[in-house]
Parts: structure tokens; sequence; C-alpha cells
């Protein structure tokens, strides 16, 4: 980690977005509040710790940290004076940022910079904000310390307090063409035929696209369907679905929403296989295996889409999962 710069050539895509960012640091407008809006993976982490860097950098170059000085070295290493991160508290339940580390985070904000200009706070994941810590937060933005700087990042902006929204900037972070995610990762030494089945499944996401890669994307692919496969059949017993809540609840919230994503996913391709490119070709063979009437499908979509949307909130990781389970078992029998 010592030997690692931050530097806007190792945030991948984005060209129009590190242009406005690197024109406001230049030209001293960068907000007191801004919202990187975007998916998980997508780069928002990496371009507010690059912000951070620029912003407390002792020799800037047009809106870039030089890289090479102390207070660069000591933002990528996490332990300069005047940058400070917010990350939510993994809990039994569902990660949450509560109202200590905001209080915690003011404290350190209201105080006077120690080796820059200025301080820099990240708070990443802030949707994951409890209704205190929220409440509390925007007392903060909107009566910010002069000499503090708050980049808040959010996968939901929806769900962040309209006041807060109302009172920061917002920059959104869209997602990559699939072709531009399958051409870095066969640069990167991806097989042609693996690089274009994460292009698809990343969902614009180069950051997701390499997790996958790594964490066994194949697997979750696998498992959804085999689910799939044993829903068909009526084979999917109460004891299946318990086993693989517990699994999940060992799986990050990203990586069941990629389960949810490859069942969606297969779903579509045994639905529109005659009008559609398939997501999963590979698969061809086996998708003849799932027979399920074409209403349901659509019923089994639409509940996806839903359990996306819950996955959002702080629920329980476990519970959502099987509650899932058991709901795409109803909509079939």
């Amino acid at each position: 980690m010592e030997n690692f710069k931050l530097s806007w050539q190792n945030l991948f895509g984005h060209a129009e977005t590190v242009e406005h960012l690197r024109k406001n640091i230049a030209d001293g407008k960068f907000p007191h509040a801004v919202i990187f809006s975007g998916a998980e993976g997508i780069g928002k982490r990496l371009a507010a710790e690059i912000c951070a860097a620029a912003l407390l950098c002792d020799n800037p170059i047009d809106g870039a940290p030089c890289g090479t000085c102390e207070s660069c070295k000591l933002v990528a290493a996490h332990t300069h004076p005047d940058f400070y991160v917010v990350e939510p508290e993994v809990t039994k339940s569902a990660p949450n940022i509560k109202i200590g580390q905001i209080r915690a985070m003011q404290t350190e904000a209201a105080l006077r910079p120690i080796n820059s200009a200025r301080r820099v706070v990240i708070l990443d994941g802030a949707e994951l904000m409890n209704t205190a810590a929220a409440n509390c937060l925007l007392k903060t933005i909107e009566e910010p310390p002069s000499q503090t700087i708050f980049i808040l990042l959010t996968a939901n902006r929806s769900s962040l307090l309209m006041t807060i929204r109302s009172r920061c900037m917002t920059i959104n972070f869209d997602k990559l063409p699939a072709t531009q995610i399958r051409d870095a990762l066969i640069q990167r030494g991806v097989e042609t035929a693996e690089a274009e089945r994460l292009s698809v499944i990343a969902n614009g996401s180069f950051g997701r696209a390499l997790t996958l890669k790594d964490s066994g994307g194949a697997q979750i692919r696998e498992a959804a369907l085999d689910t799939l496969i044993k829903i068909s059949r009526a084979t999917l017993t109460n004891e299946d679905i318990f086993k693989q809540g517990a699994i999940v609840a060992e799986w990050s919230r990203d990586t069941f929403a990629d389960f949810v994503t490859h069942v969606q996913k297969i779903l579509r391709d045994i639905t529109f296989a005659d009008v559609m490119t398939p997501h999963n070709p590979d698969l061809a063979p086996r998708l003849s295996e799932i027979k399920i009437p074409e209403r349901k499908i659509f019923a089994m979509i639409e509940a996806g889409v839903e359990f996306h949307r819950r996955l959002k909130s702080n629920a329980n990781l476990r519970l959502l999962a099987e509650a899932y389970l058991f709901t795409l078992r109803k909509i079939v029998r």
C-alpha cells in the first residue's frame, strides 16, 4: 500500500467526470459538500480519495495530486491528519452508519487543519446512515466548518434525506459500456469468453467485474441456476432454503445482489431467447431443464426487482435471502 499513488490515471473510465472534478479543484471551486452517486464498484471511492489527495496535496498539478509529496503519501496510507473517512459499521443485521460515528467526525471536522489548508471528510455508504445519524450530519452540512470539504458516496441517492441532497452538489458516476469493461478485462489477461460474461453481469461497474473475477462469480451463477432448476422441479425444500440463507449470511450484500442478478438474467434468457442476445449463451443446454410458465417468470422477475430494492435498506441479509427464495418458490407452485 505504501507504494500506491492516488492518480486520475488509475480511475477506469469516467473521462468527462474526471475532467469536471479536476477543473473544480484547479480553479479552487470544489464545493464544500458533494455527493458522488453511482453503482457499487463504479469508482466513486477511488475518485473521492484522489480528490482528497489533490485538495490536500503540497504541489497539485492541474487538479491532480502530485503523488510524491508527504501529504499524498499520507492520504494514500489513510494516515493524513486532515483526512477523515466514515464507513458503515458491519453488524449482525446489516451495515449502517450510527450517530456516534457522525459526532466523532464532527469533532474532527471542527478542528483547524494540521498539515494542510483544509480538511477533507469522505462518508462512504451515506445511504446507510440511520435517521439520527442523517439528521446529525445535516446540521453540519447546513453550517459547515469553513475549512472542511465533505464528500458523500452513495449507491442509492434517493435514500438520502432530501434536505441533505439539496445542500450538496451531485456528481453522477454513470455505468460503463460492457464493451469497455470487456476490453479492459482482456488487457488484464482474462480470457475473451470470461471477459465477455463478466462484462455483461457487472452491470456497468468495472470494480464489480474485478470482484466477480476474484470472488468466484461463476460459482454464484451456478448457485442461481441450481436454485431455479430445483424450483422448476418442485424439489427446493425448506431445508435447502435455510441452508442457502446460512451461506448468504457469509456473503457481502454485493455478492447476494449478484446472485439475484444472475437469477434475473437466467429468467430473461429463458423468456426472450428468440428475440434478444442471451446473457448466458453457454448455459443454453441447461436452461432447457427449467420449465416455468411465462407469466410466472414475469412475476419472478418482478420479485427480483423488489428484492434488489430491499437490499438497499438495512434488512438482515440472511432473512432477506430466505424470503426471496420462499417468494420464488411460492410463485411457481
